[in-house]
């Protein structure tokens, strides 16, 4: 395929939401958070983006448990209430590179009280010390091993797959791997997802600098999850690009309207509707990238998550 997607920006507010100004405040003398990285170390970028993921995400409510699923790690998150046998797998963001550990347990946490079903929260490896493909496929690794052997309490027919940023890339990818093998997943929520290393999007340029991921971040991270490897002709990396997006669930994508990865969410949004896929395109015009995890600092945010997972708990027949 040789596809070429421009999108057209969207019509969007003056500025962000004012709780999103308030937190981008907070982290003004900050660095820029691959300021001092390089290919051998990424240290000072892990150890910024998780004070940021804690100071806009609160702490998990509990801790969760974690186990080994088909060789990595997974931290399994249960409800505060259960009302649904459904298994969430949940993707973080981060780009391929952060947000390993327990960066992501408050919004973990959080989806699986909203959902009110178990999640569980791939640990997958990260570059550069595993760049591409090593992330996706301990991913799919863990997801199949969930399926065989899932948590306590769940049903693996009612599966959902969750990710956010990077986490989508990985989860729309797996997701076509599965319904390749007859057995796709009966959900997906994806927020803001960067589904297309191929694709030149006007967002990127609007969107560049202010709004916390940068457009030299999505640069940072590519070069380092790529690692040398050309993305050209590789829907293992630009899902977008797959011959065919039919067969694959209902599909929730989210998108921030101050993100440069806007554009490229909508147009994946708008080539699943085109393959026949119940897609089901959320925009937040007046949110920023990373909005899944600021629940604690950002009010609307924190309404805009409520609304999705209560979106996906639909989808899941709750």
């Amino acid at each position: 395929m040789n596809l070429k997607f421009r999108v057209s920006p969207m019509s969007a507010p003056t500025g962000p939401d004012a709780g999103i100004r308030d937190l981008l405040a907070r982290w003004t003398d900050a660095p820029a958070m691959f300021a001092d990285a390089s290919p051998e170390d990424v240290s000072s970028p892990r150890a910024r983006f998780a004070v940021q993921m804690a100071d806009a995400g609160g702490p998990p409510p509990r801790p969760p448990e974690v186990r080994d699923a088909g060789g990595v790690p997974v931290r399994l998150h249960r409800p505060a209430s259960a009302t649904s046998d459904a298994l969430v797998v949940f993707l973080h963001g981060g780009g391929w590179v952060l947000g390993g550990g327990d960066v992501y347990d408050a919004a973990a946490a959080g989806l699986a009280d909203d959902v009110g079903a178990v999640v569980a929260a791939v640990d997958y490896p990260l570059a550069p010390e595993h760049p591409f493909p090593a992330p996706l496929e301990g991913a799919q690794a863990a997801i199949r091993a969930l399926l065989a052997d899932p948590p306590a309490g769940t049903d693996p027919a009612r599966c959902a797959l969750v990710g956010d940023s990077a986490g989508a890339n990985l989860a729309a990818v797996a997701a076509l791997a599965l319904r390749d093998e007859g057995r796709p997943p009966a959900a997906m929520l994806l927020v803001y997802p960067p589904p297309d290393f191929e694709g030149r999007y006007p967002s990127v340029t609007e969107n560049a600098e202010g709004y916390w991921l940068t457009a030299s971040d999505v640069k940072a991270c590519s070069k380092l999850y790529l690692a040398g490897h050309d993305p050209r002709g590789d829907v293992r990396l630009s899902p977008l690009r797959a011959p065919s997006l039919a067969g694959l669930p209902p599909t929730i994508v989210a998108t921030a309207g101050f993100d440069p990865l806007r554009d490229a969410g909508h147009a994946f949004a708008d080539a699943l509707a085109a393959a026949g896929v119940d897609a089901r395109r959320r925009e937040h015009p007046a949110l920023v990238h990373g909005f899944y995890g600021f629940r604690a600092a950002v009010p609307a945010a924190d309404t805009a998550v409520r609304a999705l997972h209560a979106e996906l708990a639909g989808l899941l027949g709750r």
